[in-house]
């Protein structure tokens, strides 16, 4: 019995029909293969849009160090923020502004930062420099009463005791305040506000 022999045309027929599926196969694969990792993507972007925002707040600290020195007190009207105007001032306004604001501040950190944010929010709204607004007629008993002499060495220098000032009012001057208050007066003024950020220190409205 002759032993049949496939013909040729038809063999190479049924190895490109074989092709034919591998290859459309494969492409199935691959366009599934993108759809999945495509979506993995996108939930792996909504996760980390999901992650940065819940924790923006520390993110803003950690990105802004300078920040985390100061105390937040939203329901009194503290908010530290560090996009405000900038000031440059030459060392003798530098050195008076330190000295007043040593004489009307609590020396705590936070009501130094809100005693110098209330004179810088009074420059940004009046377009006056520091010196002008704190030697201002009427305004800054620091200054009137000769208060601030005390923060100043003979020699017109600042004592030591106002090393802490220094390094608020560079801080304000750079553009950190914890407030928008422009006027405050001092603890024992109970009638004026409730609204402070360091006990024993001044009251801000």
């Amino acid at each position: 019995m002759k032993k049949y022999k496939p013909k040729k045309w038809f063999i190479y027929t049924r190895l490109f029909v074989v092709f034919v599926i591998i290859f459309a196969l494969g492409r199935t694969t691959n366009v599934v293969y993108n759809v999945i990792e495509a979506s993995d993507q996108n939930e792996k972007k909504a996760l980390d849009l999901a992650v940065i925002e819940d924790n923006k707040a520390e993110i803003y600290y950690e990105e802004n160090p300078v920040l985390a020195k100061y105390l937040n007190l939203p329901e009194k009207g503290f908010n530290v923020t560090n996009t405000n105007k900038k000031y440059e001032l030459s060392p003798a306004d530098f050195t008076l502004l330190v000295a007043v604001i040593s004489s009307e501040s609590s020396k705590q950190i936070d009501d130094i930062l809100a005693v110098t944010s209330v004179i810088l929010n009074r420059c940004d709204g009046s377009g006056k420099t520091p010196v002008q607004i704190i030697t201002a007629p009427g305004q800054f008993s620091g200054y009137l009463d000769g208060y601030y002499l005390r923060y100043l060495n003979a020699d017109g220098s600042l004592t030591a005791n106002t090393a802490l000032v220094q390094e608020v009012v560079t801080d304000a001057l750079n553009g950190i305040r914890n407030n928008s208050y422009y006027s405050f007066r001092s603890w024992n003024s109970y009638s004026y506000s409730d609204n402070y950020v360091s006990e024993r220190g001044n009251r801000f409205k």
